[in-house]
Parts: C-alpha cells; structure tokens; sequence
C-alpha cells in the first residue's frame, strides 16, 4: 500500500497522552493510575510527525490536536494540519459515544465534511503509520471484548504492568500487548498483533521521554513501527497546555469545515 494512496487517509494521533482503556475489566488499580493523566477539562498539543518510508525517505506533518472533556466519562479529540501545504487546514474529529465513537474528516480539496466509516477504520491516517483505530486507541476512547493482566515486567530496568486485550470482530487486531510503566501509568510499550497473529505495529517511548506537567505524565515523543510495511513514524509534542478555553463550536462535527483554530503555536 503507498504511503500516501489518497490525502484523503488522515492522520492519527494525536495525543498519545493517556491511552486509558475504556473497558469495563481493568483492574481497578490500574486504571485509577492511568485516569490521573486525564485533563481535567481541556487539552490542547502542537506536534510533529515523522513519517518514515522503506527507502527511509521522511515526510514531515505539523499538527495540532484539541482534546475538550464532555462530561465525566467521555471527551472529544479535534486535530488541525498546517503543514505540509498540500494538506493545510485538514481536521480530523473523533466524538466518543456509546457504544459506537463518530469520526469526521474535511479535507480542503474535497470542500466538505465526511464520515469515516467502520470499514476503513485501518487505514492510515495522512500516510504516517497510525491509523484511525491507533487514533481511538491512543486516546483511550476504545472498549475492548476482554482485557486480562499478565505478569508483571520489566522494561528499561522499569517495572511495568502488561495488559492485554482482545478487540472486537471489527477491529484490524487480533491481540494487544500493553506495557504500562507503574511509576508515570503511561504505556511505554504496546505490541498490535495482526488478525493473522503476527505482531503487525509497535509503538514505544523512551522513558526519558516521559514528562511531567501539572501533575500530568505524558510521553514527549513516540514512535509506531509496522513491521509488515517496514516503515516508522515518530511523533513528537512541541506544546502541551491544560485548562485552555477551547470554545465547542471547535468539537461540533456540523462546524468543522469553518470553526475556528485556537493559535497554541510554541
């Protein structure tokens, strides 16, 4: 598959801030210890993405990302591109819901706001190596059919605990492998196996990338492997703020085309 088949293949990721597993089987302690790296209210990021290719040719995208709290349970993600210039002013929006998430993209060539359905929710997000489920995933906004705890390990000479879950019939994985570092709560290690059983992608963070703001943990930089593709895209936070005043016109899937883009840059 190209690395960019159409522009119309957004991208993901965003936040990559929590990855907190919305499923009803976590044990309890460890969710209590990864929704404490939930915003509050509101969250906004700018970021860079790396995308790597097999000849190791690299494409740079400058993103974004807007997360607002709807309630107790549930957030909104917006995600705003301005570079590279063939996809400026691309939005992305992911409105969590039960018990199906909505997902809007607007394209400026295509002049309007589209749905993305279930049957494309593996595909790549603007070339890079996330795709849309990726999205949902980092972003905690995904319920899994079983989730069980494995032994603990250790990575990095850091003691982790290991999830791992089995997605639905509609997911592209078959299992997920999920290393939670005990002292942040944030995921330094997650393995995506295929549905053919093979591991597929892995996304990792140095723990001295992990930092601390307002008493958040949050991993400064990341990158996703596909092993099939053999390419990689790293992804990294130039700016994150808390509490920001992000107005809902900004989260309203029938606004995105026009809303307009808070100013975060660093």
């Amino acid at each position: 598959m190209p690395r960019y088949p159409m522009r119309f293949l957004l991208l993901p990721l965003l936040l990559v801030h929590s990855l907190i597993f919305a499923a009803t089987e976590i044990p309890a302690e460890i969710e209590t210890c990864m929704k404490q790296n939930l915003p509050v209210s509101t969250m906004a990021q700018s970021i860079e993405l790396r995308a790597r290719d097999r000849s190791r040719y690299e494409s740079v995208l400058q993103a974004n990302v807007f997360l607002k709290r709807t309630d107790q349970d549930n957030f909104r993600v917006m995600m705003h591109f301005s570079e590279p210039a063939d996809i400026r002013g691309a939005r992305f929006l992911i409105v969590q819901k039960q018990p199906q998430n909505e997902m809007y993209i607007y394209m400026p060539g295509l002049f309007k706001v589209r749905r993305i359905t279930s049957k494309h929710i593996s595909s790549s997000v603007m070339g890079t190596d996330f795709s849309y489920e990726d999205f949902e995933r980092l972003h905690g906004v995904l319920s899994d059919i079983q989730i069980e705890q494995q032994a603990d390990e250790v990575l990095a000479g850091r003691p982790a605990y290991v999830l791992v879950s089995h997605p639905s019939s509609e997911s592209g994985y078959k299992k997920i492998a999920s290393y939670i570092d005990k002292e942040t709560c944030i995921p330094v290690r997650t393995d995506l196996f295929g549905t053919n059983g093979q591991l597929r992608k892995q996304m990792t963070v140095d723990p001295a990338r992990l930092q601390n703001r307002d008493g958040i943990w949050f991993p400064s930089e990341l990158l996703m492997k596909d092993f099939r593709d053999k390419t990689e895209t790293s992804l990294k936070i130039n700016k994150l703020t808390h509490g920001m005043e992000l107005p809902d016109a900004l989260f309203d899937e029938t606004q995105l085309k026009q809303a307009e883009i808070p100013d975060i840059s660093p």
